[in-house]
């Protein structure tokens, strides 16, 4: 127990640790996942654009489609440095929850677009 607070110092044990390391190398995939498909990404917003989109709106979602890696990289260092203040399921839940968050809201556009809008890019023209 602490002098300071009187609760239980939280302790970081070795199982936490292998979960942390599991749950960064599944960010760090789903950031890999977020470059590749930089490209793609880039091809039809260019596409799009060319077609008569609204260009703001594209720029959204492009800037929506890339942003992957940064999520990822984000939840990594924030879920470390939570995970060293003594909060070792707070630091898993937030390497691990922001990026699959993103590939989540990635795969439900795409399924969206394929379903609804025959494959476009937007639904637009």
């Amino acid at each position: 127990m602490t002098a300071d607070t009187g609760r239980p110092e939280r302790r970081i044990t070795f199982l936490a640790v292998v979960t942390l390391i599991l749950a960064s190398l599944g960010a760090a995939l789903t950031g890999l996942f977020g470059v590749g498909t930089w490209p793609a990404s880039m091809m039809a917003y260019s596409g799009a654009v060319e077609t008569g989109a609204d260009s703001g709106l594209m720029r959204a979602v492009l800037y929506f489609l890339m942003a992957g890696p940064f999520v990822a990289g984000a939840g990594l260092l924030i879920g470390w440095i939570v995970f060293w203040t003594r909060r070792p399921g707070a630091g898993v839940a937030w390497v691990f929850l922001p990026a699959l968050i993103w590939a989540g809201l990635l795969l439900a556009y795409m399924w969206a677009i394929s379903a609804f809008c025959d494959g476009h890019f937007t639904c637009g023209r």
